[in-house]
């Protein structure tokens, strides 16, 4: 899907039309695909033979820092395999996720989504600076640009179920692995192309196996929108299977009002009712590997020291 966009986008009679509709795309914009495999955290760029000379320049070092926060997601999640040793490096990292989703023996070539906790739908400015543990789903969303909700909407419809899903499959296979899950994979055997099933005599197996949720914490999903709470309400209101998911539990939903910052929780048979945090300040490190750092379960949220427009840190 990325490839195919790419190659749409960087079409000049394709921009055009994108111009008569009043979406402009600079001359010097170039659209390039790739693949991020989660699990061995290997980035396949494609089609770079076509990008511009004007523009390799700038790609290049693009490239250079997208590969340096990928070798540091991958130490973050090697701190969850035992087998890892810990490696001390970005570079040891990705190179032990790498062998380890390529091994036919390996039982927890990766964890997957497990430890999933929360979504947050808003703008980027609201969660930098915060390390989540990767518990957090990130949806961009600006909700100065959508003042029906309509924008909003469309978000909550495809976000909420796969979000939910997600965090359901989990919750399930985690409280009763035996029934809801599908036990240990060590002795699962692919039947058909769409099951598993144990050796070659049992029923098919659903859920997810021991192995990828030894490491999570069996909760519903907290979604929280930045949006006005008359506005989440409509869509409520609208939409069926929102209400199905919302008002029947399996997800929690807050909305966070884009001026005053306020927090509202959504309580069934009631609406959206006001919270308070307490007052505690969170921690504060100098980078995300200190938040983690000799951990292997979740940890709390910290804050991150962010550089200011000086140059050094606040």
């Amino acid at each position: 899907n990325a490839r195919a966009f790419a190659a749409m986008a960087n079409r000049p009679p394709v921009r055009h039309l994108l111009g008569e509709q009043g979406i402009t795309i600079p001359d010097d914009t170039w659209f390039v695909g790739a693949q991020h495999d989660t699990c061995s955290d290997i980035i396949s760029w494609f089609d770079l033979e076509q990008i511009p000379a004007a523009s390799q320049a700038e790609f290049a070092a693009f490239k250079a820092c997208v590969e340096a926060a990928d070798g540091l997601a991958a130490a973050e999640r090697c701190r969850r395999f035992a087998s890892s040793a810990y490696p001390k490096t970005a570079r040891a990292a990705v190179r032990h996720v790498e062998n380890r989703a390529m091994d036919l023996s390996q039982v927890r070539p990766e964890f997957g989504h497990a430890t999933n906790a929360a979504a947050f739908i808003g703008r980027r400015a609201a969660t930098q600076g915060i390390f989540f543990d990767r518990r957090l789903f990130l949806i961009s969303y600006d909700p100065s640009q959508d003042a029906d909700g309509g924008i909003l909407e469309n978000i909550l419809l495809t976000a909420g179920p796969v979000g939910a899903g997600i965090s359901l499959e989990y919750y399930f296979s985690s409280v009763n692995n035996e029934r809801l899950g599908c036990g240990t994979k060590i002795p699962h055997n692919v039947t058909g192309l769409f099951g598993v099933m144990e050796g070659a005599g049992s029923d098919l197996r659903t859920g997810l196996p021991l192995q990828m949720v030894e490491i999570h914490e069996a909760m519903r999903l907290q979604i929280v929108v930045e949006a006005k709470t008359d506005v989440l309400e409509r869509i409520y209101g609208r939409q069926e299977s929102l209400r199905e998911l919302i008002g029947g539990g399996w997800v929690h939903l807050s909305a966070k009002d884009p001026d005053s910052g306020d927090i509202f929780v959504f309580r069934r048979g009631s609406g959206f009712m006001p919270w308070q945090a307490a007052d505690e300040p969170l921690p504060l490190r100098d980078n995300s590997p200190d938040c983690y750092r000799d951990e292997t379960r979740a940890v709390a949220p910290m804050l991150i020291k962010q550089p200011s427009f000086s140059g050094e840190s606040d």
